[in-house]
């Protein structure tokens, strides 16, 4: 008999960045069993940008937590347990956590593919690969380990790939000065040229690598943030400093997976593209015509997506105003893109990232969008 993976998905809302008592409980009435969590993606409340503490922080209480219910150390916990907080909740976004989890059981393959999740870590990057083919390369291969972890055959199965990497801080930077290296930037915001963007874009291109939808010959340090010709339909790239290596978590569908749930995905052609939603959930395998109806919504699990503001500064024609505001800059993408969602499944509690100026994730002007439901 065949082993198959079972995959189940918890999402919960947090109070505060420390907030982790719904995990605790589902945890206590036996739902959740510790050692079977392989990845936990969260929306935390911080700003989003270099100094968001509340990831740190959230990350620090998850580790408490599931070190002492494991009993093993949090540095265990970390190498167990791939957790990618992505900062900053603006709008109505709602703070949650999306608890994934695994364990492979006797079984038989079926037609009938389910979610599966495979999870992989790269080695800790050099300040001066970041931004670069060396970064590339080796979210690349963790994009492999972990498709292989998850039993996903078929790279058409992938339907969206999260990565947490670590960007360019002023220490990692004078790190690098200090042994005769060079940085990719010296901005370490999330403007155009700033460590943020040029971290989460290698790591898409290194996902588009890893995929097959992007070919080893096309790239190379000097296109990264040049050729926006080049993306990966299926990345969702977020960058920390509380991060020293790329952690990366695998979503698809597999005949090896006696899981529940189901994942698939679309394209927002921009950002108000509601169409793009509704195309993730059919390809996630909801059947309806203008709008999913109340049981459809009852089936979503989440919406993950990515919020990328063109540098061109319109949608659909029109002006907006945002690379000309200086107070919130491009913080709003995340908020509209949320709000988008929302409008289509009824619900405030997505997972949105984003804010970047252009990107390798999507087309350009496009956003990747998933939906996972149950079956």
């Amino acid at each position: 008999m065949a082993k198959v993976q079972n995959v189940g998905v918890h999402r919960i809302p947090m109070s505060s960045p420390s907030d982790v008592s719904g995990i605790e409980a589902l945890i206590e009435s036996g739902d959740i069993k510790p050692e079977n969590i392989v990845a936990i993606v969260a929306k935390t409340e911080g700003n989003g940008l270099v100094n968001d503490f509340s990831r740190g922080f959230s990350e620090l209480s998850l580790k408490v937590l599931l070190s002492e219910r494991m009993g093993v150390s949090r540095e265990d916990v970390a190498d167990r347990i791939s957790m990618v907080m992505s900062g900053g909740c603006p709008g109505l976004m709602s703070p949650h956590f999306t608890i994934f989890t695994a364990e492979w059981l006797d079984g038989e393959e079926s037609a009938d593919k389910r979610l599966a999740v495979g999870v992989a870590y790269s080695r800790d990057l050099l300040p001066e690969e970041i931004g670069r083919m060396g970064q590339i390369e080796v979210v690349a291969e963790a994009v492999r380990e972990a498709t292989a972890n998850a039993d996903i055959g078929d790279a058409a199965d992938i339907h969206f790939v999260q990565v947490k990497n670590p960007l360019l801080t002023k220490p990692r930077i004078a790190d690098a000065k200090a042994r005769g290296q060079t940085v990719v930037t010296e901005e370490t915001g999330v403007t155009y040229h700033g460590s943020m963007c040029y971290a989460n874009d290698a790591s898409a291109l290194g996902v588009g690598l890893g995929t097959g939808e992007i070919p080893r010959d096309k790239l190379n340090d000097d296109m990264v943030r040049k050729d926006f010709s080049l993306y990966s339909n299926v990345s969702s790239t977020s960058s920390g400093g509380e991060k020293s290596r790329a952690e990366v978590v695998v979503m698809g569908n597999s005949a090896k997976s006696v899981s529940p749930f189901r994942i698939g995905h679309s394209i927002m052609k921009d950002l108000v593209d509601a169409n793009g939603v509704k195309d993730a959930l059919r390809s996630a395998g909801l059947d309806f015509a203008c709008c999913p109806s109340e049981a459809d919504l009852e089936r979503v699990v989440n919406v993950l997506a990515k919020a990328v503001v063109p540098s061109h500064g319109q949608v659909r024609g029109r002006r907006f105003a945002m690379h000309d505001d200086s107070d919130i800059s491009t913080k709003p993408a995340r908020a509209v893109g949320n709000a988008v969602i929302a409008s289509v499944i009824g619900d405030t509690m997505n997972y949105v990232s984003g804010g970047e100026v252009d990107s390798h994730s999507g087309p350009p002007d496009g956003n990747p969008v998933a939906a996972i439901i149950r079956v």
